[in-house]
Formats: C-alpha cells, sequence, structure tokens
C-alpha cells in the first residue's frame, strides 16, 4: 500500500496534535496539579504514536512512546 498519499493528512493531524501537546503543556505549567491536562497530552502523544507507526515513521512512534510512558509515570 502506498502511504505516500496519506502524507498531507497525517502533517496536518500531526501539527494539530503537536500544538496541543504544547497548549496543554503551558497550561501544565501554571496548573501542576491539573491531571486532567496531563490526560491530555498523553492522549495527543498516544495519536501521534499511533498514527507515525502506520506511516512507518519508526523514530517517531518510539519517541511519542517514551513520552506516554513518562506521561504515564505523573
Amino acid at each position: 500500500m502506498d502511504l505516500n498519499q496519506y502524507l498531507e493528512m497525517f502533517i496536518e493531524e500531526s501539527k494539530e496534535h503537536l500544538q496541543a501537546c504544547s497548549d496543554n503543556l503551558l497550561e501544565l505549567e501554571k496548573n501542576p496539579n491539573d491531571l486532567n491536562l496531563v490526560n491530555e497530552i498523553f492522549r495527543s502523544a498516544h495519536t501521534l504514536k499511533g498514527m507515525s507507526a502506520t506511516m512507518g515513521y519508526e523514530d517517531l512512534a518510539d519517541l511519542t512512546h517514551k513520552m506516554e510512558n513518562v506521561l504515564d509515570a505523573i
């Protein structure tokens, strides 16, 4: 299957999830006890991991998996 047809969608959705991570991390900095923010960041990282693995971007999938582990520890 040619995954290049999904590249543009992958990039757009990745940008949205990265922005959500960034926004929620900034908010978490202001409210460090808000576990809902941690959960939102985790969900974005989890989605990025799945999307990356599907596209064959193993380095990105590995990185986001490590992010999940850190967030899970919180």
